[in-house]
């Protein structure tokens, strides 16, 4: 079977061919799936065995949300190649609630957010209008640019430690991403595709031989787990359903800017009301799903959209396998914590090339607009403040809750 299929949406590519490019898919997702949850839950002081449970909900209502908006239930999934996984964004205000409410009444947040967010996207046809291409384009610049300081801190290695921004991190992140450019300009055919991961697995062997592999999450992780039904308990709170509802706003608006740039980068086209309309549906169901089973609120993997920008590989298979892995990995700790393994460095270097495809997607988004005074005044103002709220965030430290 040829590798056309691989670049048809509705294409059938062997199995042989998808596997590898799935596997590049989750090893670019599931550090930033299961951080937020780590880091979560040693901010508020969760046992180890409460962390674990908040990782495996998190991994298996990823796998899940992947495979509804690849395929879609009615009016739910945008039926596009895009993987689903927990939102940094809401860490902070998690934490924020938690300190003012207690944990359980961030799932109660979540849970009304959710099923109030549905209904955001059943009117998006009408609302849709409010998000032109220069709307759109720019929140996808400024996804971009801002992924930019958590790449290059990857590169540095973890931080809060001793070997911050040493130079053999840095050595390992800039072989990682040397390998990854000079495989996707000198590549030729499939292992063009296959780029990222094997830049990936370069810097792992090279991270390996200088010692910066740490295999201790491995030998505590159990082989098997199921996950429990509200396992932290779940209660209900004014002030923590508004600052969520506020929250699932924003990341509605990322979700719309993700879908513009999927469209744009890979399929040169821009996304349809109904594409649109059934991510950010599929989005607040797969929240109402990470709320009863303890997880975090969850949206679409930029990095990834970035990856298939970069591949042109659109075939839903490979991300329904990715899909699939992904939630088996939520049942399979053991598995899923051997992932966790790859250095931050590796990461670093492998996601930089990702994240400028990400800001590219997002200037030819723009570049459909003519740029006048108006459509430059939204661009200018909007980039000033994302960008300069996200670069000194105490500006926000006094601001209300829901903000």
């Amino acid at each position: 079977m040829s590798n056309s299929e691989l670049f048809k949406l509705d294409g059938n590519p062997s199995f042989s061919k998808s596997l590898p490019i799935s596997i590049q898919h989750v090893l670019a997702m599931i550090i930033g799936n299961i951080a937020p949850a780590i880091i979560i839950a040693q901010s508020i002081g969760l046992k180890p065995a409460q962390i674990t449970e908040m990782v495996q909900s998190s991994m298996i209502c990823a796998g899940l949300a992947t495979i509804l908006q690849i395929y879609g239930i009615w009016k739910f999934g945008a039926r596009l190649p895009i993987v689903m996984g927990t939102n940094f964004a809401f860490v902070p205000v998690i934490i924020t609630i938690n300190s003012n409410y207690g944990f359980s009444s961030v799932f109660g947040a979540c849970l009304v957010g959710s099923i109030f967010l549905v209904f955001f996207g059943l009117f998006i046809e009408k609302i849709i209008k409010y998000f032109p291409p220069i709307v759109t384009g720019t929140t996808v610049l400024s996804m971009g640019i801002s992924l930019y300081p958590v790449a290059i801190s990857y590169m540095a290695g973890v931080s809060n430690t001793q070997e911050y921004g040493n130079l053999t991190n840095w050595a390992v992140a800039i072989i990682t991403l040397v390998v990854v450019l000079a495989i996707d300009h000198f590549g030729k055919g499939y292992i063009k595709i296959l780029s990222i991961l094997i830049g990936i697995v370069v810097g792992y062997l090279l991270s390996f031989a200088f010692g910066l592999v740490d295999f201790s999450a491995v030998s505590s992780a159990p082989y098997l787990s199921y996950p429990k039904v509200l396992p932290l308990g779940i209660e209900f709170h004014t002030g923590a359903i508004i600052t969520m509802i506020v929250m699932y706003l924003v990341t509605s608006i990322q979700v719309i800017g993700d879908v513009s740039s999927l469209t744009v980068g890979a399929i040169n086209r821009e996304a349809s009301k109904n594409e649109v309309s059934g991510a950010l549906m599929s989005k607040e169901l797969s929240g109402f799903l990470t709320a009863i089973l303890g997880g975090l609120p969850s949206s679409s993997f930029a990095q990834n959209i970035g990856i298939i920008s970069i591949t042109k590989v659109v075939s839903k298979k490979v991300v329904t396998i990715a899909g699939i892995i992904i939630l088996a990995l939520g049942f399979f700790p053991k598995f899923s914590s051997i992932m966790t393994t790859i250095p931050y460095p590796v990461l670093g270097g492998a996601t930089l090339s990702v994240f400028s495809i990400i800001t590219i997607n997002g200037i030819k988004l723009i570049s459909r607009e003519k740029m006048k005074n108006r459509n430059a005044g939204i661009l200018g103002i909007s980039l000033a403040f994302g960008l300069g709220l996200t670069t000194v965030p105490a500006t926000l430290a006094k601001t209300p809750l829901a903000f």
